[in-house]
């Protein structure tokens, strides 16, 4: 689950492209509609919803994903955490996961408010999913863990040194966010921190994350340790 249409790349591009190798289902859901993210004033928010969303059908299908969701709310504007967490869980029982990707909502200096709910109410859409009374009514879907992305505390680092070329290749179809001058010094950012991941673990690039079950999601003391 990711709030703009290329988050998921950024953060996770290589272990989807894993998981697809290893034939597991990817289905990505998109919950803005990107359209506030430029810095050309001369293209109008309507021009790059039709943009980004074909971006993000592009990149998505680079790394293999098998559906792709647009929620479509509008790109800042304030989310509804109760309305966006049934959205989640009528997700969980329809899609069935094993387990989901969000945002870290506990990642210090986060200004963006959009990232935090997406990630709260996912969370919470996980702890919930399960249980009959919660809305919207459908099966109960238990789910086995949530992954973390953004997250300053990760505790699981992947191997994606086969698929670093694959996650970058899925990076620039995403034009609109980076053309080659934003491109050049972000991929630069992007190496050094999947190599400071990979230290120390035998892999030469990582993706990292924070990688939870339901049990450490509410009133556990020792998630910090996790």
């Amino acid at each position: 689950m990711q709030l703009h249409p290329d988050d998921i790349e950024i953060f996770a591009g290589g272990f989807v492209a894993l998981m697809r190798e290893r034939g597991k289902e990817v289905i990505y859901v998109t919950v803005t509609d990107g359209g506030m993210g430029t810095f050309d004033p001369e293209l109008s928010p309507g021009e790059l919803v039709v943009i980004r969303r074909r971006e993000a059908q592009e990149a998505a299908s680079v790394l293999g994903a098998d559906k792709h969701i647009f929620l479509g709310y509008p790109d800042t504007d304030v989310l509804s955490h109760r309305e966006l967490r049934e959205k989640f869980i009528k997700l969980l029982r329809e899609e069935k996961p094993d387990g989901i990707l969000l945002p870290d909502p506990w990642l210090p200096y986060e200004a963006h408010l959009g990232h935090v709910i997406v990630g709260l109410a996912g969370a919470e859409a996980v702890l919930f999913s399960p249980m009959p009374l919660f809305e919207p009514k459908g099966v109960p879907r238990r789910v086995s863990f949530v992954a973390f992305y953004a997250t300053h505390r990760p505790n699981i680092f992947i191997d994606i040194t086969s698929k670093w070329e694959k996650k970058l290749e899925a990076i620039k179809r995403h034009k609109s966010q980076f053309p080659p001058e934003v491109f050049s010094p972000f991929f630069r950012y992007l190496e050094m921190k999947a190599k400071e991941w990979g230290e120390g673990k035998g892999f030469e690039k990582a993706e990292a994350f924070k990688v939870l079950t339901p049990y450490h999601l509410h009133g556990n003391v020792d998630t910090l340790e996790c």
